[in-house]
């Protein structure tokens, strides 16, 4: 028995060796804006350089839609550290100085740390949109007309959860999955079940794509994790959905994908022509 529990105690130590943790170091400019007081300006410049540090040291993940678009719409394009603060070793070395190009006032800081490597996993979905008419019928594509019904057809090898966001060209963000009837705020997925037409599924409201112009282009995020994950707080928007500002959609995604490193996400582009 005694050497079972020596066997299961020196296999944890090198799980735990296995998860890289290095001492990090990085300086970083942060310029203030006016509409910012110096002490949010100070907490923003010494994370920024704590990011810094364990960019230089992991790396970093990039999510990206790729394909053409207009000017006023952000291609989403998020990116997070592939590491995790855990402790100053010193102090931060905080500075303000006056930029000699733009006058504007900077702050300049150093720190020093511990940071732990974050190794994402990711697992293969296949993902299908869908263009459908009023009698149900639907075609697989990403191209619309104006007013037509989006649905979608979702598998992944394991169990997990999923949430769906829809982007338009104001980057607002509006929810789709979990279903503003959903009651448990969180949309469950069992391995290797084809899951289609899951905005029918989930009694949510049609989801009519719309253009005001001659091309328009939307997003679909895809948030996936076999991890229980709660979905950042939204507001009602007209005809009963659900959404919230772009850059609170990304801030949540952020801290949400450094706690999780199972959390992935992919993104579709979907073109709307009148």
């Amino acid at each position: 028995m005694k050497k079972c529990i020596i066997l299961l105690l020196l296999t944890g130590a090198g799980i735990i060796q296995a998860q890289t943790v290095k001492t990090v170091r990085a300086d970083f400019t942060y310029h203030i804006p006016e509409t910012e007081s110096r002490l949010e300006a100070r907490t923003k410049a010494i994370e920024g350089a704590r990011v810094k540090a364990m960019r230089q040291a992991f790396g970093e993940s990039v999510t990206q839609t790729s394909g053409h678009v207009n000017e006023k719409m952000t291609i989403f394009g998020n990116s997070e550290v592939n590491g995790k603060w855990l402790q100053d070793t010193k102090a931060p070395l905080v500075r303000y100085r006056i930029d000699s190009v733009s006058g504007e006032t900077a702050i300049f800081v150093k720190v020093w740390g511990k940071a732990q490597e974050i190794k994402r996993v990711e697992v293969e979905l296949k993902i299908t949109t869908k263009r459908c008419d009023d009698n149900g019928k639907c075609i697989l594509t990403t191209q619309f007309q104006h007013k037509d019904l989006l649905n979608i057809d979702f598998l992944s090898p394991k169990d997990g959860f999923l949430a769906v966001y829809l982007q338009d060209e104001d980057n607002n963000i509006i929810r789709l999955l979990p279903s503003v009837y959903n009651t448990k705020g969180i949309q469950e997925i069992r391995a290797n079940t084809v899951y289609r037409n899951m905005l029918d599924q989930s009694k949510n409201n049609e989801i009519i794509l719309t253009a005001l112009k001659p091309v328009e282009f939307n997003q679909l995020h895809f948030i996936f994790s076999p991890n229980p994950f709660t979905i950042p707080l939204d507001e009602e928007l007209a005809f009963g959905l659900r959404g919230l500002d772009f850059k609170k959609y990304q801030e949540w995604l952020s801290k949400s994908r450094t706690r999780d490193a199972e959390m992935q996400v992919k993104s579709i582009l979907l073109e709307i022509r009148q």
